[in-house]
């Protein structure tokens, strides 16, 4: 199971994302996005309802090897 996920929070193109994930490696997603620049007012400011933007990180070189 692939582990990597594009990471998208909020307004998060201002502190530099989206940016890969690896749960495997990095831990607690929210820990991660602050340890990466996130900061914890953009999360407050959401509330109850804070919701990030996740999709599969496909790593193109993995992928042409598998195929070929």
């Amino acid at each position: 199971m692939n582990t990597k996920m594009w990471i998208d929070p909020p307004a998060g193109w201002k502190y530099g994302f989206p940016k890969v994930y690896d749960k495997s490696v990095d831990g607690d997603c929210t820990a991660w996005m602050l340890k990466n620049g996130y900061p914890q007012r953009e999360i407050d400011s959401c509330g109850s309802h804070f919701h990030v933007r996740m999709w599969e990180y496909v790593d193109e070189n993995e992928k042409t090897e598998k195929t070929s």
